[in-house]
């Protein structure tokens, strides 16, 4: 049976109270929706709780009384019963003082136990947020002091902060009572109230506005697509609100009613003692009304007529309370509340009214109706007579106390009365008689009468129109409320529903009937705009898919004919109506588009009213159609529009060319028109077709100073006012234009008119550009010289919103004219911002020009960076306005970054100092800090986030390094700076550069912190509100900008090894405070969590790593871990946990041991020592270590999401290597093991896959293998080093998927990253390499894991062969290419991981056959895909060295091993195939790495034909005939002699040829290794009948005199004094004699001649030769002789006997020294009369195994002379051979004397001399004993064979 699922609004409390369970809050719930459309990871969780019943149940039902029944206290025994919570006296929250709390909760909060318990459970899962957000200890606020500077004046500190902090023991003892406890839990169920009732508002807002239309007859249909979890969860809350929509809207008023009488009295708790409570509980009466309002409001808008029930109970709780206009409160942040409360009732009303659709109503004739006295139940209210005067009586009542917050509702009273009224008036017949008779035909009639006639006014209609307008203020009421629903920072409410509200207020004015006076115009303005600026709609987000109320507008007749087309025809006579609604209809998105006739500039495109006031001395105009008595005239003679400035000079021919040239400005003869205005000067309309924009670029030229021409309408330049709104306006028809680029195909052609068009009209020389930048610099030559608050800077602020727009289109025009402007004095000096800034706006405390100019300093920052690539491309010829945007490439680079420094300068001075200024609004404090803040960190990411492609570029991606990121330090390495100068964005590098030098200073300055810490502090003080939603946004905005700029600060300080910087310094003294931000908000989270592990990377590079844990205070750092450990729980967003897992993993490995600790074992040292001293400071240790969460988690992993996984299990990896003593102490380690291995051996084979989500998945699959090999690995050493339990059969059993793939050649697509590179660099200017990420930030895998994908289409955005069609352009490519190196990172990882457990398992289980049989496969494996491995990046050149490695100690671990599975004999095939891979013919010389990687082939080699030769002695052992052998061996002699022949033979003249050149990429270890390689070969079984072969292959290649060659110059070539290869050529040499055939060649080539004229030679002479010389060359030279030349004519005496013995016996005596050496070497103690008896001598077996082989060359020689009879003459060795001999005796039977003279000369001596001997006898006591015993019995055997012969 399927278990039922786990309820999500209330889990079992067992797992809450244990917190295996953490409660979605209904904070949580309305965080989820705010950023739903950002995040949809929040889907599953949410959705989980929205759909749970008892979720539904309360949203069904949310006005059910939630009171004790008898049935709730069942469920609560039930839910708290000891069958369901088991006691335990260790639990983290007590079952009896939850019981306790939740029934006191249910008592005085009258809700039922089980919603009481609930909070109750709550507080307790909060508690740890709690604590971090309470206090400051002194301690604490001691280092933010410092922070803050010393400074009384100008510390950021607020005073509470400034007072001194409380003792640790004392906040928590506070903290622990009953009483705060208690106060908590009244707190927090209180703000869960106004969180559920704030998410009904929002679930029913985006039902019944999802698909709500722009407009009515759905001309323009913008419905936004509801989200996939929440539209559903409004749908179905839509669908029970739409059943009883009426019934909810009743209880939603007697709810308002509630909260009202609530607020109205004390809570009733603590009897109203507690300020706090007391305050949060006013404060939860209104939010919930305002809520309760909202969701009224969108119940009522655009439906039905309400009934009678509903607008009478709802007007009479106005009427009880005054209407809601006599509440104040003195508490400022509640007064706060009254504002959005009052406004939102006077919404409500108005939409219960419903102006517009009900005069609608009235005056339809058609419609059909009964009107009756009462009226049928739920009847709408206009057909009850009754109701209506009832309503009446209510608002004449209210008319009559003059309420402000009345007249919204009493001017729709009263225009519904007199379209009643007009109704009934147009009934009555004309009588005299009666002026209001009984007309039965019309059922209002005696409504009507009895209105006018029992009211003590002469007409109450008019009584209420005037005391709405004149009493109660009511236009300047619905402006000034209308400026507050808009998308800016004080509004009232989110954008969306102030757009709904705005509509309405529009709707009320226009029907009101007022007329158009200039209050109404004003008031419509302000709907229009809702107190919006330009950046408020370069902020806009909700854009197409919004409630467009300017689309609404333009669609409805009667609003544009009583306002648009009134204020038209009064332009220019009144110039402001019109440009203001021009200007805002400019802002809808939904009216871009030349072609579109509602748009702003089909509007302006041909204005058919020209009016104006004439002078009185005007005669040139006739009157006509007198009979009409219209005031219709007819032009006689032309008015011109414009007239010279200086009329002296204004003669007839000046006239004559003005005329000529401005002939579109003048009003031609014949024009007619009408007089609107006799008294006193006239004013005509005329009905004269112009362009607007043309006449609006017109009228701005007669600002100029240097203008020729003034408006002719007035004498004058056009004033300010009308300046400032027409450059705005073209502003914003640029912005709108270019913004709209996806939604309107024609967006640049649209932007192009609006310039063309402003500009047809001016003079020859300018266009509206040049001209708005003349009144731009004028204006601040005249601005700047003046100072005062009331300073008007609004055209200077319009041109800086001109100077945005144009950016977008053409910044070719800009950046030359900023270049030269006075606003920054790059070029002349002495910028006019400050001086601007400093003597008005510090002064008025508004900052519209700074603000703006610091907006505009950001478009230039992404305009560098979006245009850089096309600024790099070849200048094109430009005509004034052309086609294609004007990017100008011709301005250099320099022109951008001294602009763009000067900017950076200044605003990094504002941002220091700007915390003191004064500021009207501190929004304006925010706003400013945020953009500077967010501006500089684009710089330090456009500058340090990418790398500079290297030139000229060979390779088409980078080296491991750069491809793989240490996963331990998140930092890079700059280049050199001619590097990054070379960036694509280099035009920032000064601007970085400047803001590195300021914030990463060494030296101490507070000035430069305090703006974060202000931003901080800001953080810490975030309001917890529903209301205000949009400051929220900017509140918490902000202060997200200032930890993601620290956080970047920190990492580029990190990346250019900026160490112990001031910023870092300061942030750890603020760490408290910065901790206490993860609990403030939940947008908070991400960015503390980055901050914090950018401070622990950071210090980790600093001399003394300053401690995290130390400077966060032990109470503040364990309830931060404490809230840390919960992982984002209850939304467990991946973004977020994976964060947290990163930051743990850069804390276990970066010298933060105290916290390391405390993370993996729950406790601190020193909370151990307190702990067992019994006494506690009230921080208790973590309930469960985050390395056991990490472990119990990870027992699951295959349910884990993998990038959950991925991050845990790195923690674990990291955890292991770092402390591996808390890893394996863990109880959960060993059941950890086993699910990960058994996880591992599950894994599905890789395929070759096409499509990215599965290439994806696969990446975070191997990604996973490679950290759970890791660990693995770690687990057997540990095991290994404790000889504990190691699982290994169980491992070996799981393995199979790392050896079958582990080694594979990485899925690099190299033909997918050639085509790129080359088509990419084809079409752009730059190449693909520019756009490398740097690991500034953390590189996830994914389509943005190596080129800065995001950073690219920002660049490339509008170039079609980057987007393509159905993304099929060279953007998808990248985003393959991005998935395609993550999936090679995840394989070279997978190879690493694996590497490293297979070196382990050879230490741990190599006798294990099975074991050593995967592992010598993997060996073979990894040869074979080097042979396959074609691609010539560096990258897997180093993973072919690196594989190569790998086999290299596999295989040498297997022969250590004494492995004999069979295959061991693949390995020398598969060797040499690889060799023969990488070599080719042997032609090509090696070259840097090569050469490594051949070395280590090389030394695989070598092992491959020892372990090929134990095999065959191991037959030869079994006795097996010389045939069985032959026939066994004869397979690999063909290799073999191939070897013999390209490794040997060539190899040797390679190397020979290397070190006679000094070449670097030569060593001694490569001689050696091919002399053990021949010396390998030569014993393989069968290979002495090759002999001939071998010597042919000799002679080919003239190896043997490049031996001799190399030895002849070993002096001339020594290593620091060391003739090594004097060595290494004789050994080569001993091993080539080794072959009969080849020792006869060498004593034909008079190899002996050639050795004894070598220069080193003449050192052997010498009498300093000797194993104990002083210096190594002595002593090298002491070997060549004892190890390779004695041993070489052994080899040749016995190759070819008498007729080289005289030979041999000349070259020995030219050697007396050192036989005579040799001679003495062994004398006994004290029986020489030369040495003195206190210098003790010493034997080394290289002593021994000269005298060995000197004996045995006297031997014999001495043996061929005798047999020769005489015949040959063979000199007499010098060698006192009985001396020897009576001394070898002598030793040999002193053997407890011999064992203290034994002496090891070099490694290998020393290693023998440590390992035990084999021998039965046991009188060696090890192996160096052993060997000197047995050289010196050879000895006595050779020299006592002479004697005794």
């Amino acid at each position: 049976m399927v278990p039922s699922p786990e309820p999500s609004y209330f889990p079992s409390l067992d797992k809450c109270l244990n917190g295996d369970e953490i409660l979605i809050s209904w904070r949580a719930v309305y965080s989820a929706i705010q950023v739903a459309r950002e995040d949809p990871t929040l889907q599953p969780k949410i959705a989980h709780f929205l759909a749970d019943p008892t979720v539904r149940e309360l949203l069904f039902n949310p006005f059910k009384p939630s009171s004790a029944t008898p049935q709730s206290k069942s469920s609560f025994e039930t839910k708290t019963s000891a069958i369901n919570v088991t006691p335990s006296s260790d639990a983290r929250y007590g079952i009896k003082e939850v019981k306790g709390d939740a029934l006191w909760l249910s008592k005085v909060g009258k809700l039922d136990e089980v919603s009481a318990l609930r909070i109750v459970v709550q507080e307790c899962q909060g508690r740890t947020a709690a604590k971090l957000l309470g206090r400051f200890s002194e301690d604490e606020l001691a280092g933010i002091r410092d922070s803050a500077g010393d400074s009384k004046f100008s510390s950021p500190m607020t005073v509470s902060l400034l007072s001194r902090g409380a003792d640790v023991a004392e906040i928590h003892a506070e903290f622990e009572t009953e009483d705060n406890r208690r106060q908590r839990i009244l707190l927090l169920y209180l703000s869960e109230r106004r969180y559920f009732w704030k998410c009904c508002e929002c679930l029913i807002h985006e039902h019944l506005f999802a698909s709500l239309s722009a407009t009515e007859n759905g001309r323009v249909e913008h419905a936004r697509t509801p989200l996939s979890w929440l539209g559903d969860a409004a749908r179905v809350l839509g669908q029970v609100v739409e059943k009883s929509r009426e019934d909810i809207v009743l209880q939603c008023i007697a709810s308002i009613e509630s909260n009202l009488q609530n607020a109205g009295r004390s809570s009733g708790w603590y009897d109203g003692t507690k300020s706090e409570l007391e305050s949060d509980w006013v404060r939860t009466q209104f939010t919930e009304a305002t809520h309760l309002m909202e969701i009224l409001f969108e119940l009522l808008f655009n439906a039905d007529f309400p009934s009678s029930q509903v607008i009478l109970r709802w007007f009479r709780l106005l009427c009880h309370y005054d209407f809601f206009s006599q509440i104040t409160m003195e508490d400022p942040s509640l007064q706060t509340l009254i504002l959005p409360f009052q406004s939102i009732s006077m919404m409500v009303s108005l939409s219960i009214l419903s102006l517009g659709p009900i005069l609608h109503f009235i005056q339809d004739e058609s419609l059909t109706y009964t009107v009756t006295e009462n009226g049928e139940d739920g009847a709408p209210f206009i057909l009850n007579t009754s109701t209506l005067t009832t309503m009446n009586e209510i608002m004449m009542a209210a008319a009559d106390a003059g309420y402000v917050t009345a007249g919204p509702p009493i001017l729709a009273w009263g225009s519904i009365l007199r379209a009643l009224n007009f109704r009934v008036s147009n009934a009555v017949p004309d009588d005299d008689s009666d002026i209001y008779p009984t007309i039965s035909s019309d059922p209002y009639s005696t409504l009507i009468k009895n209105i006018m006639e029992n009211n003590h006014e002469d007409n109450p209609i008019d009584y209420l129109a005037r005391r709405s307008v004149n009493g109660c203020h009511v236009l300047e009421t619905l402006g000034g409320l209308a400026m507050r629903l808009g998308n800016t920072s004080d509004a009232f409410f989110p954008t969306s529903t102030g757009s709904i509200l705005r509509t309405v207020i529009i709707d009320t004015i226009a029907s009101s009937g007022l007329g158009y006076i200039p209050e109404v115009v004003e008031a419509l303005l302000s709907a229009l705009r809702g107190g919006q600026n330009y950046w408020d709609l370069v902020d806009s987000k909700d854009s197409i898919g919004s409630y467009d109320l300017i689309a609404m507008f333009m669609s409805n007749p009667g609003w544009v004919n009583t306002f648009l087309q009134t204020a038209m025809s009064r332009y220019p006579c009144e110039s402001l109506p019109f440009l203001r609604i021009v200007h805002a209809i400019a802002s809808s998105p939904s009216t871009y588009g030349g072609e579109n006739p509602d748009s702003a500039i089909g509007l302006l495109s041909q204005i058919p009213y020209f009016t104006y006031q004439i002078p009185g001395d005007f005669i040139g105009y006739e009157t006509v159609q007198e009979e009409d008595n219209n005031n219709s005239i007819r032009l006689r003679t032309t008015v011109d529009l414009f007239e010279v400035r200086s009329m002296a000079i204004h003669d007839r021919d000046q006239s004559q060319e003005l005329e000529l040239v401005d002939k579109d400005f003048c009003i031609p003869v014949g024009t007619t028109g009408r007089v609107i205005s006799d008294s006193g000067p006239r004013v005509i309309l005329w009905f004269h077709e112009y362009s607007g924009l043309k006449y609006f670029g017109r009228l701005l030229e007669t600002f100029l100073t240097a203008s020729d021409v003034v408006d002719a309408i007035t004498g004058f330049p056009a004033d300010e006012d009308s300046v400032a709104e027409i450059i705005d306006i073209l502003a914003t028809l640029l912005y709108g234009t270019s913004a709209a680029g996806i939604s309107n195909p024609n967006a640049k052609e649209d932007s192009q008119l609006v310039l063309e068009l402003a500009s047809s009209g001016l003079s020859r020389n300018r266009d509206v550009i040049t001209v708005v930048f003349a009144i731009f610099e004028e204006e601040l030559q005249r601005q700047s010289k003046v100072s005062g608050s009331e300073v008007p800077l609004a055209v200077l602020v319009s041109c800086v919103h001109f100077i945005h727009a144009l950016l977008l289109i053409s910044p070719g025009r800009v950046w030359p004219y900023l270049a030269q402007s006075a606003l920054l004095g790059v070029s002349r000096g002495g910028g006019r911002l400050s001086n601007i800034v400093e003597g008005v706006e510090l002064v008025s405390g508004r900052y519209e020009f700074l603000l703006s100019c610091t907006r505009l300093y950001e478009a230039l920052v992404e305009d560098v960076t979006r245009n850089a690539i096309r600024r790099r491309s070849r200048p094109k010829s430009t005509t004034r306005f052309h086609d294609e945007e004007d990017v100008s490439p011709g301005i250099p680079d320099h022109v951008l970054s001294k602009t763009l420094l000067h900017f950076t300068r200044y605003l990094m001075d504002v941002l220091e100092s700007s915390f003191s200024w004064k500021f009207v609004t501190q929004n304006d404090r925010r706003r400013l800090t945020q953009d500077i803040s967010t501006t500089f960190n684009k710089i330090l990411h456009y500058v340090y986030g990418t790398e500079a492609a290297p030139r000229p570029d060979k390779s088409p991606i980078p080296t491991i390094e750069e491809v793989r990121p240490s996963p331990r330090i998140s930092k890079f390495k700059l280049k050199k700076s001619k590097e990054t100068s070379s960036k694509i964005t280099a035009a920032l590098t000064a601007c970085a550069s400047q803001i590195v030098e300021s914030f990463l200073a060494t030296s101490s300055s507070a000035l430069r912190f305090q703006p974060i810490l202000v931003a901080l502090l800001d953080g810490l003080e975030t309001p917890d509100l529903t209301i205000f939603t949009n400051e929220l946004t900017l509140w918490i905005a902000q202060v997200e900008s200032v930890l993601s700029f620290s956080t970047t600060l920190l990492r580029v300080s990190n990346a250019l090894q900026k160490y112990s910087t001031d910023l870092e310094r300061q942030l750890f003294k603020a760490a408290p405070l910065i901790a206490r931000l993860y609990a403030v908000c939940d947008a908070y989270k991400r960015p503390v969590v980055s901050l914090c592990e950018a401070l622990v990377v950071t210090a980790n590079n600093m001399p003394e790593s300053p401690s995290l844990l130390g400077h966060l205070g032990p109470y503040t750092a364990k309830n931060f871990l404490h809230i840390l450990s919960d992982l984002d729980k209850p939304l467990s967003r991946d973004s977020n946990s994976t964060a947290i897992w990163h930051f743990l993993s850069m804390v276990v490995s970066n010298k933060q041991q105290w916290f390391a600790n405390y993370l993996l074992t729950g406790t601190t040292p020193r909370e151990e020592v307190v702990k067992s001293g019994g006494s506690s400071n009230g921080a208790s240790p973590l309930d469960k270590p985050l390395l056991t969460v990490a472990l119990e988690r990870l027992l699951d992993i295959s349910g884990l999401p993998k990038t959950e996984a991925l991050a845990m299990l790195e923690f674990v990896a990291l955890s292991q290597n770092f402390w591996p003593w808390s890893v394996y102490n863990s109880a959960k380690h060993a059941d950890f093991i086993t699910s990960i291995a058994e996880y591992a051996g599950n894994l599905q084979p890789l395929q070759h896959t096409t499509k990215v989500e599965e290439t994806l998945d696969s990446c975070y699959q191997i990604r996973i293998a490679a950290y759970i090999a890791e660990i693995l690995a770690m687990h057997m050493f540990h095991s290994r080093q404790t000889r504990t339990s190691s699982l290994i059969p169980d491992l070996i059993a799981n393995l199979s998927y790392y050896t079958r793939f582990a080694v594979v050649v990485p899925g690099f697509n190299s033909s997918l990253h050639a085509q790129l590179k080359r088509n990419f660099d084809a079409r752009y200017s730059c190449s693909l390499l520019d756009l490398k990420r740097t690991t500034l930030e953390e590189r996830q895998l994914g389509r943005n894991y190596f080129y800065n994908l995001p950073l690219a289409n920002k660049m490339l955005r509008h170039d079609e062969g980057w987007t393509g069609r159905k993304h099929s352009g060279l953007r998808a490519e990248v985003e393959i290419a991005n998935v395609n190196l993550s999936l090679v990172d995840a394989q070279i990882a997978l190879f690493h991981g694996w590497k490293v457990l297979a070196i382990e398992l050879t230490s741990s289980s190599s006798s294990d056959v099975d074991v050593q049989k995967a592992l010598i496969k993997v060996s073979c494996d990894s040869l074979e895909s080097n042979t396959k491995s074609h691609h010539s990046e560096e990258i897997f050149t180093r993973l072919c060295a690196q594989r190569a490695d790998f086999a290299l100690i596999i295989t040498q671990r297997m022969v250590e091993a004494e492995c004999k599975h069979p295959y061991m004999k693949n390995l020398l095939s598969t060797a040499w195939e690889t060799i023969r891979n990488f070599r080719g013919p042997f032609e090509k010389s090696l070259r840097g790495e090569e050469s490594t990687y051949y070395r280590s082939l090389l030394k695989l080699l070598f092992i491959a034909t020892r372990a090929h030769i134990a095999s065959a002695i191991e037959m030869r052992n079994e006795d097996l005939n010389v045939s069985v052998r032959m026939e066994n061996a004869t397979p690999m002699i063909p290799v073999v002699l191939d070897i013999i022949k390209y490794v040997v033979a060539m190899g040797f003249r390679e190397y020979a040829t290397k070190i006679h050149e000094n070449s670097s990429d030569a060593s001694p270890e490569d001689i050696a290794l091919i002399t053990g390689i021949l010396q390998s070969c030569l014993r393989m079984p069968g290979i002495e009948l090759c002999q001939a072969q071998i010597l042919g292959y000799m002679k080919e290649n003239d190896t043997a005199r490049m031996a001799t060659t190399l030895f002849s110059w070993s002096d001339s070539i020594a290593v620091d004094g060391d003739p090594i290869y004097g060595e290494l050529s004789m050994l080569f040499l001993l091993e080539l004699s080794s072959m009969p055939l080849m020792a006869e060649q060498l004593a034909i080539d008079g190899v002996l001649g050639h050795i004894a004229s070598a220069n080193i030679i003449s050192y052997l002479r010498r009498g300093n030769v000797s194993p104990f010389a002083d210096g190594t060359g002595l002593q090298r030279c002491y070997s060549i002789w004892a190890k390779g030349i004695l041993p070489l004519l052994l080899n040749l005496l016995d190759a070819v006997q008498s007729s080289i013995a005289a030979e041999v016996a000349i070259f020995l005596n030219q050697f007396s020294h050192l036989l005579e050496q040799c001679s003495k070497a062994f004398e006994a103690p004290e029986s020489s009369r030369t040495v003195s008896k206190s210098t003790p001598r010493y034997i080394s077996l290289g002593m021994c195994s000269e005298a060995h082989s000197l004996a045995l060359l006297n031997f014999i020689l001495t043996g061929l002379r005798e047999s020769g009879g005489g015949a040959i003459d063979i000199p007499e060795v010098k060698l006192d051979s009985p001396a020897i001999l009576e001394n070898v005796e002598f030793w040999l039977g002193a053997r407890v004397v011999l064992r203290e003279r034994i002496i090891p000369m070099g490694a290998r001596d020393v290693e023998l001399s440590k390992q035990k001997t084999s021998s039965l006898d046991g009188v060696a006591t090890n192996r160096l004993e052993e060997a000197v015993v047995s050289e010196l019995m050879g000895i006595r055997d050779v020299l006592g064979g002479v004697d005794s012969s």
